[in-house]
């Protein structure tokens, strides 16, 4: 178990995380960065996501990885609708026995 900061940054200033969180590793920091990206999206009235990203950075300050608002509501929201996608097609195939 590590701690990990998500800092909010828009390429100029840094908003740092005091406090951080205690996670597994890189993987769910990385997952964690990206639910606070999606958040940010979800309750921000802003013109444009393109500057601002969440950056992540390990107890010693070196950056684990950097995910960019405007990535979390695009490319990196696909994953979300997978699991429903399935549902639907296993539904679809049920009575072919298939599920």
């Amino acid at each position: 178990m590590q701690r990990y900061y998500f800092h909010l940054t828009d390429g100029r200033r840094l908003y740092p995380d005091p406090t951080g969180h205690i996670l597994a590793g890189p993987v769910a920091a990385r997952q964690h960065a990206l639910e606070d990206a999606r958040s940010l999206l979800e309750s921000w009235m802003v013109r444009s996501t393109s500057p601002w990203r969440v950056e992540v950075h390990d107890g010693l300050g070196i950056v684990v990885c950097s995910i960019a608002l405007a990535d979390a509501s695009v490319s990196e929201a696909r994953p979300l609708f997978h699991e429903e996608v399935e549902a639907s097609e296993c539904l679809n195939q049920a009575s072919a026995n298939a599920c």
